[in-house]
């Protein structure tokens, strides 16, 4: 598994933590937004130039902007 320390991430890390980016992506779009943001810290855990690095600022930033006293069902 992955090592905190670990600079470059080994092959199958990679392999894992785009998984776990994808897995984020699908539950982003099924509206699960903390369960996708979880599957990105995951996949960053293990490859930090993941491209969920990027995914997760955007969600954080999507979940910054949400306003609950605006939303109407």
């Amino acid at each position: 598994m992955c090592n905190s320390q670990n600079i470059n991430p080994s092959d199958s890390d990679k392999k894992l933590a785009q998984e776990h980016f994808e897995r984020g992506r699908r539950l982003w779009a099924e509206g699960l937004k903390g369960q996708a943001m979880t599957e990105y810290n995951r996949a960053i855990a293990l490859d930090p130039d993941s491209p969920a690095a990027i995914a997760l600022k955007m969600a954080d930033s999507v979940m910054e902007f949400y306003d609950k006293s605006r939303y109407n069902p």
